[in-house]
Formats: C-alpha cells, sequence, structure tokens
C-alpha cells in the first residue's frame, strides 16, 4: 500500500485561517471593535478567568450552557477533570482522564488509533461524543499539550449539540494565551524508550491588547509491546485579542503522527488465549499515519451589561492512512488466518455558531439565556480501500508467532473505494435558566434542527449512492433545580437525543434517525469547603437501534430497542489540608429490549458497557523543610466489571483493578520554578482487556506497568 502523501498541509485546504478573520470580523462588527479599542496604558487587563476550579474541585463548567455557570445551578452531571488532576496523574490520553469520572470506560478504539469512550452505556469510537473547545471533532486523539481540563456532560446533550448517543459528550478545552508572561520547557523519558521534548510560552505582545501562546512538542515512544512506534509532532499557536467590549481569539493546531495499531489478542472457547501478553499477532507494516489540524476562532461583544454575542467557527481535519493485519479465523491449535486490509482517510468538521447570552429580569424573577443558531458540515471520506484476498493459508501461530509472512494491503476494492458519507445540519436552539426565587431554579430547552445526508461509495460503474435524504427533528429539555441549603442542591430533568442512523441494507432499507430519552434524578452536596459529592440516578431508552440478519444470503435491517439505567457517585476534593481525594463509582444496568433481527440477543447487556466501575485516587502535599521545596505524592486504583464482548454476549472479558501512583518534587532553581516527577500506571503489572473489537479475535490488551518520569522549568 503507498503511503498517504503528507506534503498536503495547509495548501490542499481552503484558506481557512481568512475564514476564520472573516467570520469573526465581518463590516458591521468592525466599527464595534473600533469603539471597543481603548487606551490600554491606563486599562487593567484580567490575566486569568474566573476562578473555575479549586484543586480537584470544579466550581463552574461552561459545557452544559454554553456559557460559564456554577456546577450547582445546573440541572444536570457535570463533572469536571481539572488542570491539577491531570498534572498531578500525568494524564497523556483521554481514557486517562475518564478514570477520574464515574460511568465512563473505554470502547472500541480501533487497535488504540482512536478514542472510544462508553458514556452511560453507549458509546463509539465515531459516535461524535467528543468536543474540542464546544466543536465537535473528527480527530482520531482529542488530548494533549494544548489540553487544560476536560468537561463530561452526563445524558442526552443534543439540546446544544446536535446528532449524539444519549449518554453524554466530552469536551476538551483547551490552554488559552494569558497576559502575564511565562514560559515552560518541559521533557520525559518514557521506561519502555524514548520520550519528549515540549514548551509552552504565553504572555502579552506590548501595550496592545493582544496575547500570545504557543505550545510545541515533539514525542518518540517504544510500544510497549514488541515491535512498533507511537511518535508526534504538535504544534500549537494561539492569539487573543481583549479590548473593554470586545475580545478575538484565533487559535490553530498541527499534529503529525504514527502510532502502531494493534489488533490485540484472540479469546478461545471464551478466555485469552495462553500466549505470550507483549507480543502482537499482526505485521510491524500495521500501523496508522496522518496529519490532524485544528482552527478555532471566537468573537465576543458585550452588549449592554446584561447581553453579550458570540460567534464561534471551528474547523477540524484528520487526513491518514491505516494497514491492518485482520484476524478471520482460528484453528483449536493456534494457527490465524489473516487478511491485509487498509485505507486512506479524510475526516472533516467545519462548525459555525451565534449565540446571544443574557441575564433579564422579568416580574421579579431572574431568566439566564442561551439563544443561538449553528450550521454544521461533518464529512467521513474513504479514498483508496485495500481488500487484500483472504485466501485459505494460515499464516501465524499465535502461541509461536513468526512475521513477515503477510504482504502489505495492496489490492483496491472497487466496491468499498471512495466512501464518502455527509451530514450537514442547521440549528436553532434555546435554553432559559428561570430563577423562581432564590432557591427554584426551573431550566426549559429546546432545538430545531434540520440535516441532510448523504452517503455513495465505489469506483467508476461500481460507484452507488446508498443515503440521500433530509429530515428534521425537535429535541425538548425541562429540568427542575432545587437550592436546598447553601451546601445542598438536588435537580431532576427530562431529555431527548438524536443520532441519524446511516444503515442501508441489501433491500436498499434506510432507517429513520435513533432516538433517545432519559429521565434523571440528582444531587450535589458540598461536604466541607472544596469537597463535593455528587450523586445522579438515571433511566435512559434508545430506540430505532438497526441491527441486521442474513437471509437468503441478503442482510435485511430492522430496528430495536435498547436501555441503560444506573447510579452514579463522585466525590472530588480537599479532605484536608494537606490530603486531596477523588472517588468514583457507577452501576450501570444495560438491556437489548427488542431486536427483531436477533431476537434471541433480547436480555443481552450491550458490549463494551460494564455494570459496575470505580476508583480512589489520594493524594497528599507532604510537609517538609521550605529550603527542600515542596513533595506531592498520590496513588490509586481504578475497578472495571465484567464486559460483554459482543451484543450476543458470545464471550466476556473478566473485570480488572489498575493502580496508579506518582511522586513529585516542586524546588525553586535559581527564581524559577521546576518541577521533577515520577509517574508509575499498572504499578502491580496486572493483565487486562479494556475492550474489544466486537470479535473474539480482536480484544484490547491493557498496558503493563510502566513509569514516566518528566521534568519541566517555568520562567
Amino acid at each position: 500500500m503507498k503511503p498517504y502523501p503528507r506534503a498536503l498541509g495547509l495548501a490542499r485546504q481552503k484558506p481557512f485561517l481568512l475564514s476564520l478573520l472573516a467570520g469573526c470580523i465581518t463590516t458591521n462588527t468592525l466599527p464595534a471593535l473600533a469603539e471597543a479599542r481603548v487606551d490600554l496604558s491606563t486599562m487593567e487587563i484580567q490575566a486569568d478567568a474566573p476562578e473555575a476550579d479549586d484543586g480537584y474541585t470544579a466550581l463552574r463548567a461552561g459545557t452544559a450552557s454554553k456559557t460559564d455557570v456554577p456546577v450547582k445551578e445546573e440541572a444536570q452531571s457535570v463533572a469536571v477533570v481539572t488542570p491539577e488532576v491531570i498534572q498531578d496523574y500525568d494524564v497523556h490520553s483521554l481514557e486517562e482522564a475518564m478514570k477520574f469520572v464515574s460511568g465512563v470506560s473505554q470502547g472500541n478504539t480501533l487497535g488504540n488509533t482512536k478514542d472510544s469512550l462508553v458514556k452511560r452505556g453507549f458509546g463509539t469510537n465515531a459516535d461524535g461524543s467528543i468536543l474540542r473547545d464546544g466543536v465537535r471533532s473528527n480527530l482520531s486523539r482529542n488530548f494533549g499539550p494544548t489540553s487544560e481540563r476536560v468537561e463530561v456532560l452526563k445524558g442526552p446533550a443534543s439540546l446544544l449539540y446536535g446528532a449524539l448517543e444519549p449518554g453524554g459528550l466530552i469536551n476538551v478545552m483547551s490552554k488559552q494565551p494569558q497576559y502575564i508572561q511565562s514560559t515552560t520547557l518541559s521533557g520525559s523519558a518514557y521506561s519502555e524508550g524514548g520520550g519528549s521534548l515540549g514548551v509552552d510560552t504565553t504572555g502579552p505582545l506590548g501595550d496592545t491588547g493582544f496575547a500570545y501562546r504557543l505550545i510545541a512538542e515533539r514525542q518518540s515512544e517504544d510500544y510497549w509491546r514488541n515491535y512498533g512506534v507511537d511518535q508526534h509532532t504538535l504544534i500549537a499557536p494561539s492569539l487573543r485579542w481583549t479590548g473593554e467590549r470586545a475580545s478575538v481569539t484565533l487559535a490553530y493546531e498541527y499534529n503529525d503522527y504514527t502510532s502502531p495499531l494493534d489488533r490485540g489478542t484472540v479469546f478461545v472457547d471464551g478466555h485469552p488465549a495462553s500466549i505470550s501478553y507483549d507480543k502482537r499477532l499482526d505485521e510491524k507494516w500495521a500501523n496508522t499515519t496522518g496529519i490532524s489540524e485544528t482552527a478555532t476562532s471566537r468573537f465576543e461583544y458585550q452588549l449592554s451589561d446584561e447581553w453579550k454575542t458570540r460567534l464561534t467557527y471551528g474547523w477540524n481535519n484528520d487526513r491518514y492512512s491505516l494497514a491492518i493485519a485482520q484476524p478471520v479465523s482460528v484453528t483449536p491449535s493456534g494457527e490465524l488466518l489473516r487478511t491485509a486490509n487498509g485505507g486512506h482517510y479524510d475526516y472533516e468538521t467545519t462548525y459555525t455558531s451565534w449565540d446571544f447570552i443574557g441575564k433579564q429580569d422579568f416580574l421579579g424573577q431572574r431568566h439566564d439565556l442561551l439563544i443561538g443558531i449553528d450550521h454544521e458540515m461533518n464529512d467521513q471520506y474513504r479514498g483508496k480501500t485495500y481488500r487484500n484476498s483472504t485466501g485459505s493459508r494460515r499464516d501465524i501461530n499465535i502461541y509461536s508467532p513468526a512475521y513477515g509472512t503477510l504482504a502489505e494491503p495492496s489490492q483496491v476494492s472497487p466496491t468499498q473505494s471512495n466512501a464518502r458519507n455527509e451530514l450537514e445540519s442547521t440549528s436553532l436552539y434555546f435554553k432559559d435558566n428561570w430563577h423562581l426565587d432564590d432557591r427554584w431554579i426551573l431550566v426549559l430547552g429546546g432545538r430545531y434542527q434540520q440535516f441532510e445526508q448523504y452517503a455513495a461509495q465505489g469506483l467508476g460503474a461500481n460507484r452507488k449512492t446508498s443515503l440521500d435524504r433530509d429530515d428534521q427533528v425537535v429535541i425538548p429539555f425541562i429540568g427542575l433545580v432545587f437550592q436546598a441549603t447553601d451546601a445542598l442542591s438536588l435537580y431532576g430533568n427530562y431529555s431527548r437525543s438524536f443520532a441519524p442512523n446511516t444503515t442501508v441494507d441489501d433491500l436498499n432499507q434506510t432507517f429513520d434517525p435513533e432516538k433517545g430519552r432519559s429521565y434523571e434524578l440528582g444531587a450535589k452536596y458540598t461536604l466541607a469547603p472544596g469537597l463535593n459529592l455528587n450523586a445522579a440516578v438515571f433511566d435512559i431508552e434508545k430506540d430505532n437501534v438497526v441491527s441486521t440478519r442474513t437471509v437468503n444470503g441478503q442482510s435485511i435491517g430492522s430496528a430495536g430497542k435498547v436501555s441503560a439505567r444506573g447510579l452514579e457517585l463522585d466525590l472530588t476534593g480537599r479532605l484536608s489540608e494537606r490530603w486531596n481525594i477523588i472517588g468514583t463509582y457507577a452501576y450501570t444496568r444495560t438491556r437489548i429490549l427488542e431486536n427483531n433481527s436477533n431476537p434471541a440477543w433480547e436480555g443481552n447487556r450491550l458490549n463494551q458497557a460494564p455494570e459496575h466501575t470505580a476508583s480512589l485516587y489520594l493524594t497528599h502535599h507532604l510537609q517538609v523543610q521550605p529550603d527542600l521545596g515542596d513533595w506531592h505524592t498520590g496513588a490509586g486504583a481504578r475497578y472495571v466489571g465484567k464486559r460483554a464482548g459482543d451484543d450476543e454476549n458470545s464471550f466476556y472479558m473478566s473485570s480488572y483493578t489498575v493502580a496508579d501512583a506518582f511522586l513529585r518534587w516542586d524546588l525553586p532553581v535559581h527564581g524559577y520554578k521546576a518541577k521533577l516527577q515520577l509517574n508509575v500506571d499498572n504499578l502491580f503489572d496486572k493483565h487486562y482487556y479494556p475492550s474489544s473489537t466486537g470479535s473474539a479475535l480482536q480484544v484490547n490488551v491493557g498496558e503493563p506497568r510502566t513509569a514516566r518520569l518528566s521534568a519541566s522549568v517555568t520562567f
């Protein structure tokens, strides 16, 4: 398979930076900007936004209302992984971040190449539930050096974000330009080999009102199994301008990456095969290589003391190629039949929204209002697609693998190449946090979304349009918050979700969008200053879930129904002056309620969804002499219960518990802030299997004990 062209860069794209500026600064806004210009020599610019986090506890979050709101005033469950948690446990991926949030586990990661998170029983690696600064992301990986905090909105989130699974969404918030000069140089060494070097610099540009930020990192680390390298080169500049009434932020991120595509291990008779844990069952050419880019711009203008408007433009693009040694079948003696597959992919999202955010008093009652319109285009394109002939030769033995027997993918499939799947939508939405009095908040919201779907694939005479339809949907939301005391807030909500179906069966049938409905009750309680306990119970049902059966050689689809019910608990914050805690527990009962294609599956659990998950992490700030610097240590473990490997429930992945620990030394060096930190993951070297692809021949293998030593200096 020929490598995907990598010298495309920005030249291949539309001149999107101009589009950003045009989208944010129109002829109508230029006078406003001019009027907003102030004499910065006499103006004090705040370096940071209002404090949103207190150590491990989040005080405010913006995902549930698209604006900064106290967490206790939201009629939904919102969890936040704060910057301090990310620093202490040296978080490097979204999966690592989610061990601090209840009810989230790993799904099918496509051989460890994509983010895939199951939330309240629902989620795939292509469900659109991961956002970057409020913009839906099409990228394979979404957490990195630019990530500052992660907000998780539980339950249906279609009110403000459109087509989504009903389990929730994850919003990765980026580091922003600051008006105080700071530069951090960092590096790390990885126990498996290799490491990283990085820089993060920010500060004002004179007295112009501008602030900049530049983040760059080069990482090259050996994969923990017997071969492969995980590496990337990232550069991310951003710029912010602040005036008296207006502000503009522009940001761009470029990431050139290569990572192994590891299909994991094989389950035999429902259990992991007794084979080497660290030996791969594919080939050295099995990897993914690509370029991902994001660009965002935001223009905000304070219309009055009560109202502001915000115009947002977002774009992200992931262009990559992958090659897979796909397992097909295995004999009792361990002879594995594989086929070489691959393809070139181009996934792109563009998003524009215009919001009006304000506070309005009416008849003595306050309304916190959001009114907006957005337009989104999601284009997923697979160009040349390689499907080598399977044949009948079993080319590797899982008990004593010998590599180099399977050739790289090279045979272009005329029926599966040039596959395009587009979803374009335009929506109107509103949300009103209606303060009935000092204790009661009624939350009302609605969304009207019109969308168009198009899908086609094939080369030449094999080209076939399989889906071309228009549709519309109305999404309601109602919630109620009762602030019983200053410490206790109770809430309940009813909400809905939708996600368009892309399935087209052999009878050329298409299907209505998947629709979910959810009921949720919860409590948010401050046990002590800086220590919060959140609890929620929920009941979700999802209709129009399509599955297929084979009749007379044809694939026939039909729609069914699934459900998820459960309980979630999250404890975060300070136990005392020197102790921090994160504790989570979730019980999630998932079931297939109706399945006309496979009635025997009714009553089965949804695949990848554990019934029980839990975690407990404690961090201690050691008391030492001041001239020895500050010492911090922490440790904890996460538990993930047994999960079904497929919807048929033909095999299960066992429960597991994995422990992590860290030790950090913060010390002044010639007036600079220096840090030396050791993180050890999977402290007791547990063998575990976090997810599957839905096949017993492709079960993901958990990372063994690894260590990372990192150092940084800030000046």
